[in-house]
């Protein structure tokens, strides 16, 4: 690849981005609005960092009939492929009694309830 080449993302729709009406916060509006076109914005709802194990976890929460766009997919899929970090998506509602775990490492769906989801966000139980 050239240096002058410019990758196109897969989220962008020719060479305009595709625009959530959603932001996670108020500063993925600003950038959203403000900087560089070739870029992805993302909010992504969780990471936890388990300082005993030095392990980080990147997990998107859905409710159960929500979809990931597609920065995020990309982003998780690219994030546990590429830099070996682990990334999962929880799709459920709250309380979250009944889950379906999804892992980007291992590409198999877990159905957890919710003691099995607390183990997981506790990094006692494992799903890779």
């Amino acid at each position: 690849m050239h240096l002058e080449e410019k990758k196109q993302h897969p989220q962008f729709k020719e060479k305009f981005i595709v625009e959530s009406k959603y932001y996670g916060s108020e500063l993925n509006k600003v950038a959203a609005a403000k900087c560089r076109k070739d870029i992805v914005i993302n909010n992504i709802d969780l990471i936890i960092n388990d300082y005993k194990a030095n392990k980080i976890r990147i997990i998107e929460s859905k409710h159960s009939k929500e979809q990931l766009s597609t920065g995020q997919r990309l982003l998780l899929r690219d994030l546990s492929q590429k830099h070996k970090i682990d990334t999962y998506v929880v799709f459920g509602n709250y309380p979250h009694d009944n889950v379906i775990l999804y892992s980007f490492q291992s590409k198999q769906e877990y159905i957890l309830d919710q003691n099995l989801l607390i183990q997981f966000l506790d990094n006692t139980k494992q799903f890779i």
